[in-house]
């Protein structure tokens, strides 16, 4: 079968791969209908994260099931489902400790995780246990569905910070893990604010947020009737490189949320200020037990499909990650030439 292979060149290339096959009684085997780009490919395809050679990349994916392991009940031949690609290992010391989400595999060499480092989405087809494969309704579109793993991460990060009903929250950047950011919050705050500086991204933010606008025209006098002193108790840096200007705007007794990944990116603060105004730096890592959470919360708001506005199919790659690459180009000193009107893009098999 065709798929999207990191390969020893340092590069996403289509390669033949074999098609996977069910090894275990508690095996599923699902023809992939849609799988989404997210951005930690695109960070392993700019060099900010490092990627292993000959995985099949793509791990937030959608399909129909075509075969199940003797074992397997609950699913059946048919079934729309959606994949969850953090596979724990349930027998480390932290799976033990009832910490999936920390999982660091069997033998330690790190948590089995579908297109990071065993085979994942990008293909036709993809096979795992029974455990991380959840039934969706008929109804939902598959659009919608195809959100559900980073939706179930934002809600992690949501419930690790504490958010409250009556907080006020930033979301630094509105790609699409920015827009899921700003749909929750619109949903468990009181105030949501955003920035960006894609001119296409900033408008779908302003359709979503109490305020949007370019992170250069946020001001305090802007918030007036908004936050309680121009700060904010939540910010949430979904860019990778933005902890600087989340502290900014911190209010005291406020949680900064680093969300987006950049490994090169370094942050330096002052611990003493964060002591004395009990400022805390949050992060989550994975996601854990939030697929069903997420999967209800796409249930109630089928809004969320109007996030995916690309697709391609996988031979046509190189224009969708380039297209996604060209609206949020970057250098060490910010954004430019902030063109593509684009957002959530996915590789469709039709």
């Amino acid at each position: 079968m065709k798929a999207l292979v990191w390969t020893e060149g340092r590069k996403l290339e289509l390669c033949e791969m074999p098609e996977p096959i069910i090894v275990s009684a508690n095996d599923v085997k699902v023809e992939i209908h849609m799988t989404g780009i997210c951005g930690t490919d695109l960070a392993v395809i700019t060099g900010k994260e490092e990627g292993v050679a000959g995985i099949i990349r793509g791990h937030e994916a959608v399909g129909i099931v075509v075969e199940v392991g003797d074992n397997v009940q609950q699913l059946s031949i048919g079934d729309r489902v959606v994949i969850d690609p953090n596979q724990s290992c349930g027998e480390c010391y932290y799976c033990n400790r009832d910490n999936p989400h920390l999982c660091v595999g069997s033998d330690g060499s790190g948590m089995p995780i579908a297109g990071l480092n065993r085979q994942g989405t990008f293909a036709r087809y993809f096979v795992c246990d029974k455990r991380f494969i959840h039934k969706l309704d008929d109804g939902m579109s598959w659009e919608a569905a195809v959100l559900i793993e980073p939706l179930a991460c934002v809600l992690h990060n949501f419930e690790a910070a504490r958010v409250t009903s009556e907080e006020t929250v930033l979301v630094l950047g509105s790609g699409p893990m920015g827009m899921l950011c700003q749909y929750v919050s619109t949903h468990k705050t009181r105030v949501t604010v955003a920035t960006e500086v894609n001119p296409y991204r900033l408008s779908r933010a302003q359709e979503i947020a109490d305020l949007a606008c370019s992170p250069d025209q946020l001001h305090a006098s802007m918030l007036e009737g908004l936050t309680q002193n121009g700060k904010f108790d939540v910010v949430i840096d979904t860019v990778g490189n933005q902890l600087e200007m989340a502290e900014r705007w911190i209010d005291r007794g406020g949680r900064m949320i680093a969300f987006g990944i950049n490994a090169k990116y370094e942050y330096t603060c002052k611990p003493t200020k964060m002591i004395q105004n009990a400022i805390q730096l949050i992060g989550a890592g994975e996601y854990r037990y939030k697929f069903e959470e997420a999967i209800q919360f796409a249930k109630e708001h089928p809004e969320l499909q109007g996030i995916v506005t690309k697709k391609y199919n996988l031979e046509d790659c190189d224009a969708a990650v380039g297209e996604l690459l060209e609206s949020s180009r970057v250098t060490d000193k910010g954004v430019i030439s902030p063109v593509s009107q684009t957002l959530k893009t996915v590789f469709v098999f039709e």
